[in-house]
């Protein structure tokens, strides 16, 4: 038990009562000791007939799982065994993987119990904790702050956020479905031979086969098909500069987002994919997963990756990765760089790479920098950190510029899930 502002407020009112009392009637001072001690009393008699703490009980159920960089709301609710006050005020504590909101009004009771519910998120992957609960509230006068300490000490595991990747994959299937519920025809829209058609005015004159046009004595043509069965390696670049936040979620929980959206997609439509993950030197090379069955394997593959405090070693990992794959596949390459000499290093990696396979670079728009560069200057340190923004830019934007006159698509992605 503590003392509330009221409380305070009134010892205070009564000291300065009581200094001027004993100026204007100097034979009345006894009485200010008598007037401290009543509301010293009062204070006393509100602490010992509050409602009892011993007695409050916690109803919060939380799942074992998270995603990271999602909004949680899970309701709870806090009940008394008997007497119990008009308002509770709540706040809630957690390790440094998750982000509490505190509850900025007090709970008031509904029915015989106080509802509410506790919003949090969590800003990067591993096991968080929800250590414990901090309840108080005001005894009948007000004079009197109670306060209870609940031990929670609820382990969640904090994993990638496969319920965001699932509701947008649903979305894009929703927005154009590949091949729908009934059989399409997929046939003239690739570039994988399917079968010789006898030719006709409406076909491409390119495509006739003349060899088998001269064997069967007849125009025959080549009829291709959609692409089935792609090899997809996603590979990740776990160094320091992917465990940098960006807008307070690390770079590699973004990229494993990304990852497992275009990994459920590629899985959805038939395709093969495997995952890759290096810093400074490869660790983590899976075999290829196909169906939505590989997917559950895919999701613990990517959730066991982790940043670690090296440097990446472009050349190393991306020579690796070609002796490993024998197959054309697309490689999705999820990096990041800050320097010119690395940048030009992996640019030379890539393009060794690039003549066996397709390369997609990958890279999220710094937006930090774009805004210190924006930013109107109005100190010299504002001048400072606009012009190093800058420059970092246009290195960025020169490898980008680099990467796409080699022939290699460069995404440049946003923090947001569009």
């Amino acid at each position: 038990m503590y003392p509330t502002a009221r409380l305070i407020t009134l010892l205070v009112l009564g000291v300065v009562l009581s200094v001027g009392l004993t100026l204007a009637w100097p034979q009345g001072w006894f009485w200010a000791p008598f007037a401290m001690l009543g509301v010293l009393g009062l204070g006393l008699f509100d602490g010992l007939f509050a409602p009892l703490s011993r007695t409050l009980r916690l109803d919060l159920k939380t799942p074992r799982t998270m995603g990271v960089g999602r909004d949680y709301v899970w309701p709870f609710s806090l009940t008394f065994k008997g007497r119990r006050p008009s308002a509770l005020e709540v706040r809630f504590g957690a390790n440094h993987l998750l982000i509490v909101t505190d509850m900025a009004q007090p709970i008031l009771a509904e029915g015989e119990a106080f509802q509410s519910e506790l919003a949090l998120k969590a800003h990067a992957r591993g096991v968080a904790t929800l250590e414990d609960i901090y309840v108080r509230y005001r005894g009948i006068l007000g004079l009197i702050w109670i306060q209870k300490r609940l031990t929670l000490d609820r382990q969640i595991v904090v994993t990638p956020d496969i319920e965001g990747v699932q509701h947008d994959a649903s979305e894009l299937f929703s927005y154009d479905s590949i091949y729908g519920v009934r059989v399409q025809n997929q046939l003239h829209n690739g570039s994988e031979f399917h079968a010789l058609r006898e030719y006709d005015a409406s076909q491409d004159p390119r495509r006739i086969d003349w060899r088998s046009s001269a064997r069967h004595f007849k125009l025959l043509s080549r009829e291709f098909q959609a692409e089935r069965n792609h090899h997809i390696v996603l590979a990740f670049d776990t160094g320091r500069l992917m465990g940098e936040p960006l807008l307070g979620i690390k770079r590699l929980d973004r990229a494993l987002y990304a990852g497992l959206l275009l990994g459920y997609c590629a899985l959805k439509i038939g395709d093969n994919v495997r995952s890759f993950a290096f810093a400074s030197q490869p660790y983590h090379i899976a075999p290829q997963v196909s169906g939505m069955q590989g997917y559950e394997v895919l999701k613990h593959q990517l959730s066991s990756l982790s940043d670690m405090a090296e440097e990446s070693n472009h050349t190393l990992a991306l020579a690796d990765l070609n002796s490993r794959i024998g197959r054309r596949s697309l490689i999705v390459l999820f990096t990041d760089f800050i320097d010119e000499i690395s940048a030009d290093l992996m640019l030379e990696a890539l393009n060794r790479l690039s003549k066996k396979h397709v390369i997609i670079f990958v890279a999220f728009r710094d937006e930090v920098l774009e805004d210190l560069a924006a930013i109107a200057p109005l100190t010299p340190e504002d001048v400072s950190r606009a012009i190093f923004a800058q420059r970092l830019l246009t290195q960025r934007e020169t490898v980008h510029a680099s990467g796409a006159q080699a022939s290699r698509p460069v995404v440049g992605g946003s923090h947001e899930r569009d």
